[in-house]
């Protein structure tokens, strides 16, 4: 059965004090489904997360992301553990839905949540800064899901954790309200600890310290930007239509059929490699897309992994 480890007290031995202890630590996190093991994460191997680190979670659907969160946050039953290093005052989550009262104001809600009037000063600059302040005549459940998911991360950060959880934040905002929005979660928990699951590579690339990868509920990598770029290099990810294949020159290049199954990824480790490809797609007619450098890491993570458990298979 699941292993809930409270937060220790008492104090730590001196010669231990140099290392710092995780926020947060899982091993060997399992849950099961019916038949189906839908989270099977390492016994040999923990995901720790100290404070300061911002921990990007990253799968395709299904690959257990949403999973791991309601493990972390108490929602569901699983075997292995999970050691919380925080009391509920310092913890923030933000959930990909929210299930709120149905004739709930969103007046009434922020008070409620943030134990202020809503003319107070600091609650007044916050829904300003989410652009809620327009809002809080309207019932919650008559906000579109754009407005329901500002109003969720202004309640998740406004007490200022210590540890804040993402379920993908920024679905379901329009280009302009995502960036705005990462700015001010990035300001409000700098040199604290973030855990953000999403599908928005560009969400992440210049903010997170950590990767941790899911392949349908199994651990692919966890660790630095350093290691993972260390582990899997490219300079760059060309996509190209996979019926473009036999049109295309690939000169050596690494090829890689991506997930949406009509897509191919042309792996490139040097400057000169990606002009000379993207001068012959351009020759040649055919369409070609630079993607994001952690998008392409990623692909090179997955690819190696299923190759990996393949083998496993044989």
């Amino acid at each position: 059965m699941e292993n809930i480890i409270p937060k220790k007290g008492g104090a730590a031995p001196a010669e231990a004090t140099a290392l710092p202890s995780p926020i947060l630590s899982i091993k060997g996190v399992k849950v099961k489904r019916w038949r189906n093991q839908i989270l099977d994460l390492p016994t040999e191997k923990d995901i720790d997360i100290f404070l300061g680190d911002t921990v990007g979670v990253i799968g395709e659907n299904g690959a257990g992301k949403t999973t791991l969160i309601n493990c972390i946050v108490g929602k569901i039953a699983f075997q292995g553990s999970i050691e919380r290093n925080f009391t509920i005052q310092d913890f923030g989550v933000q959930f990909q839905t929210n299930d709120y009262d149905p004739p709930v104001k969103v007046k009434e809600l922020v008070e409620a949540v943030c134990q202020k009037r809503a003319s107070d000063p600091e609650l007044k600059a916050g829904l300003k800064q989410f652009e809620l302040e327009g809002l809080l005549a309207k019932r919650v459940k008559k906000l579109s899901g754009g407005e329901q998911k500002r109003l969720t991360l202004f309640l998740s950060i406004f007490k200022k954790p210590k540890l804040l959880i993402l379920d993908e934040p920024t679905s379901a905002l329009d280009y302009q309200k995502r960036r705005k929005i990462l700015h001010t979660l990035k300001v409000a928990m700098d040199k604290k600890t973030v855990l953000i699951s999403t599908h928005y590579y560009d969400d992440i690339e210049d903010w997170a310290s950590k990767i941790l990868i899911l392949e349908k509920g199994k651990m692919v990598f966890f660790g630095t930007i350093e290691a993972l770029e260390e582990r899997y290099p490219l300079y760059s990810l060309i996509r190209i239509p996979m019926d473009m294949r036999e049109k295309a020159e690939f000169g050596g290049l690494k090829v890689i059929e991506l997930d949406d199954e009509v897509n191919l990824g042309v792996v490139t480790q040097s400057e000169k490699e990606e002009d000379a490809f993207l001068a012959f797609c351009k020759f040649a007619g055919i369409p070609a897309h630079r993607e994001e450098k952690l998008y392409g890491i990623y692909v090179l993570a997955l690819d190696e992994f299923k190759e990996e458990e393949k083998g496993k298979q044989r």
